[in-house]
């Protein structure tokens, strides 16, 4: 791993840090959501709302991508742009500012997920190909967590309950889409397709099995503990 790659890294886990400080005092509230205080669900959502988007488009505009385009897709981390970069030391913050320690009430899923996602990230900034497809597999199952975050803040609520649903699904066929293209990039080792390819089939079936229960279509309809999608080509 380069200085660079460890110094952003670095930075972003202590922002994600400062974030968590700010964000409980801006929302003291007590409740506790599957484990985790409320402020820290409130904390995701925004994240997902206005940091990632805003990097993923610096990614798709940067002069280093040729101006606006798609071409970095395929790029490996170091030839890609630097908002691409960025939103994976922001995604690995993410995870790692919910760590160190994890929440007691935490459940078992929950902590396995934080520990994949970001040991996903650290393998992705090291793949010859694809990082590109890297970050916008995760964006677009990010997009769909954090309208599942919303439906944890504010379960009685049936507008939040539609866009969840909806966006839930969306989210998981992108996802899937994405994981085909990966499998077409002949630079990436077979292991190394083999490994996001069922990550992202594990995740994409849980997530939506999970909304199917929420919409009381499957299983029981309390079930609310399913992993988010955060990490995802890799989880």
């Amino acid at each position: 791993m380069g200085v660079s790659t460890a110094a952003g890294l670095a930075a972003a886990s202590a922002a994600g840090r400062v974030a968590n400080r700010l964000f409980q005092r801006v929302v003291p509230s007590p409740q506790v959501v599957d484990g985790f205080p409320r402020w820290r669900w409130v904390l995701s959502a925004v994240t997902q709302a206005t940091v990632f988007p805003s990097l993923l488009l610096l990614a798709w505009g940067a002069p280093a991508a040729g101006g606006p385009s798609w071409d970095w897709l395929a790029l490996p981390a170091s030839e890609a742009p630097n908002g691409a970069r960025w939103y994976v030391y922001a995604l690995v913050a993410s995870q790692t500012r919910d760590m160190f320690p994890m929440p007691p009430a935490a459940s078992a899923t929950m902590r396995v997920h934080h520990w994949v996602v970001v040991l996903a990230c650290l393998l992705a900034l090291h793949a010859p190909q694809g990082f590109g497809l890297f970050v916008l597999g995760t964006f677009v199952l990010e997009m769909g967590s954090m309208t599942f975050n919303l439906r944890k803040l504010y379960p009685e609520s049936r507008a939040v309950e539609i866009l969840y649903q909806a966006c839930m699904l969306c989210s998981n066929l992108a996802a899937l889409a994405g994981g085909v293209v990966l499998l077409r990039m002949d630079a990436i080792p077979v292991w190394m397709k083999a490994i996001y390819f069922v990550a992202d089939v594990g995740v994409v079936i849980g997530r939506q099995l999970h909304a199917l229960k929420d919409a009381g279509l499957m299983g029981a309809h309390a079930a609310r503990e399913a992993p988010t999608s955060r990490g995802a080509l890799a989880g």
